[in-house]
């Protein structure tokens, strides 16, 4: 929460006034869920109104590492299960971007899929992101002029290292 609120107190001036955009890498989708709801969480409270984005991949046939995701049959449950895959997190986040920008994505099919990396990527480009939270994708090969802060919750080394701090390591007009 603190990481969250330190992003929301300070983006503004290390964007220039969201002059250019930031990308948040965390190390793992279980990581990126918990900052995605707490800025989802904040916004909704009125703390503050970044545009926040995200993309991941999933596994198609994700293990439940706590062996969790189960229905449990006590007459308190809510018949729902306790962890959700990641394909249905990423599918709540797109729905929230599908909110915020009128498009239509989702994981369904790859088409959709691959329309909506393309077009975070296009929105990033024109700055119409703050924020894209990520935990590998776009990291390499990804070029964004106006991309100047990244936000860093993982550990980087060697090659990894060096393509995500070039991800902001450009010279855009003065």
């Amino acid at each position: 929460e603190k990481i969250t609120d330190y992003i929301i107190k300070y983006h503004s001036s290390k964007t220039h006034n969201k002059a250019f955009t930031g990308m948040f890498c965390v190390s793992s989708v279980e990581n990126l869920t918990k900052y995605y709801d707490l800025f989802k969480k904040k916004k909704g409270e009125g703390l503050h109104d970044l545009k926040i984005a995200t993309i991941f991949s999933y596994a198609p046939n994700e293990e439940d590492k706590e062996a969790q995701g189960i229905y449990t049959l006590d007459d308190d449950s809510s018949n729902e299960p306790i962890s959700k895959h990641s394909r249905d997190r990423l599918e709540e986040y797109i729905h929230d971007y599908n909110v915020l920008f009128g498009t239509k994505y989702s994981t369904k099919d790859g088409q959709s899929y691959y329309n909506y990396y393309n077009n975070i990527a296009k929105r990033v480009k024109n700055k119409e992101i703050d924020i894209l939270l990520v935990v590998n994708m776009f990291l390499t090969g990804f070029d964004s002029k106006p991309l100047n802060t990244l936000y860093v919750d993982k550990n980087l080394k060697y090659h990894g290292l060096i393509q995500a701090f070039s991800r902001t390591n450009r010279i855009l007009n003065e």
